[in-house]
């Protein structure tokens, strides 16, 4: 079982203010299996205390699920949902340091350009892998 703590906050006058009071609702993408019981997909949530946070606890993912986390009612317009991967882990994990996933193919959602991290080598290969 691995902890996540969700830590939240919002812009304010001051900089940034808790999100105190809101709710975390955490839903496995499908069905899991932890040892010979199978998990069905069922939800739960948890409320963020007076400092904007919470932990869970919850059975890391594998290659077949993952959890996705919604802060917000639908209301609001700051809602987001976002789909983590989380490994088994003995200490707490940070929810902004989890990896997030494609709901679909649970692949790692592509951050930033990844042109930007092409070196020269990178196209020396190329270019050789073309004239070969």
């Amino acid at each position: 079982m691995t902890q996540i703590n969700f830590d939240f906050g919002h812009p304010s006058a001051d900089g940034v203010a808790v999100l105190a009071g809101e709710l975390v609702h955490v839903v496995p993408t499908g069905r899991f299996k932890v040892g010979k019981r199978i998990v069905v997909r069922d939800s739960f949530e948890v409320r963020l205390d007076e400092h904007g946070t919470a932990t869970v606890t919850v059975p890391p993912t594998d290659n077949t699920f993952a959890y996705e986390v919604t802060v917000g009612e639908s209301e609001d317009t700051w809602r987001f949902v976002r789909c983590v991967q989380v490994p088994d882990s003995t200490t707490v994990l940070n929810f902004s340091d989890l990896v997030e996933v494609d709901i679909t193919t649970l692949t790692p959602v592509q951050t930033g350009n990844p042109l930007a991290d092409i070196d020269q080598s990178d196209v020396d290969w190329a270019l050789s892998t073309i004239n070969a």
